[in-house]
């Protein structure tokens, strides 16, 4: 691979990374690569480096494999607009939403503005319209792929609860202020019940919480959402 597509290649997973908001350490342990590393390809001047080939191979695994999934769902969602506009089975989206157990404001804002709702959502619609959805061993792979990231987003999360754990009172009050502690506990809940798929059935069909995105109470969404 000559110079100018390494470039590229580096330029297209900046692209990607900020789309996402993944920061630089994030990236690299996405990747598996070693952040010192990652960082001297963002360099400029003497201190530049270009990723050996074997990294420039990881890369291009990631993006295809990321394209290709991105391209499957917005065209399974594509497909659910245009079934939207033409089906009689459902009289409201309330009707949608309850049988897909979603909510109802949140899923018409996404059918009028045609932009795609969280992938768990767009899956629930279409099994309960009957569309094809990803293939097991298309679905193994996917888990395999988020497995990884899961895994590496906990060792960066790791990293940074242990500096509040052995730092000051007043830095940990500046955590309990900016993150709302029931979305904490929400997160740490789902992880644990993901344990044990008996104890993840009868917790995702009894709890009422709902991922908020760190939002202040005054602006929750009472029923919850994906």
């Amino acid at each position: 691979m000559n110079k100018k597509s390494v470039e590229q290649l580096l330029m297209e997973i900046e692209d990607f990374s900020r789309a996402r908001k993944l920061s630089k350490r994030e990236m690299s342990q996405l990747l598996g690569i070693p952040y010192n590393t990652l960082q001297k390809w963002f360099q400029k001047g003497k201190g530049k480096r270009h990723p050996s080939p074997a990294y420039v191979e990881r890369i291009k695994q990631l993006l295809e494999s990321q394209k290709e999934t991105d391209t499957y769902w917005k065209d399974l969602w594509i497909k659910i607009l245009k079934w939207w506009e033409t089906q009689h089975h459902f009289s409201t989206v309330k009707e949608l939403a309850d049988e897909i157990g979603w909510d109802a404001q949140n899923l018409n804002n996404h059918l009028q503005n045609k932009d795609m709702p969280p992938k768990l959502v767009v899956e629930k619609i279409a099994k309960t319209i009957g569309f094809d959805i990803p293939s097991l061993d298309f679905m193994l792979k996917e888990a395999q792929r988020r497995t990884e990231k899961v895994k590496h987003l906990l060792l960066f999360v790791e990293e940074e609860l242990g500096w509040f754990r052995d730092s000051s009172k007043e830095a940990r009050d500046i955590f309990r202020k900016n993150l709302d502690l029931v979305d904490v506990g929400y997160i740490s809940s789902l992880l644990t019940m993901l344990g044990d798929e008996d104890k993840f059935k009868r917790w995702l069909t009894l709890t009422t919480n709902r991922f908020n995105f760190f939002k202040k109470k005054g602006e929750r969404n009472e029923k919850g959402s994906y």
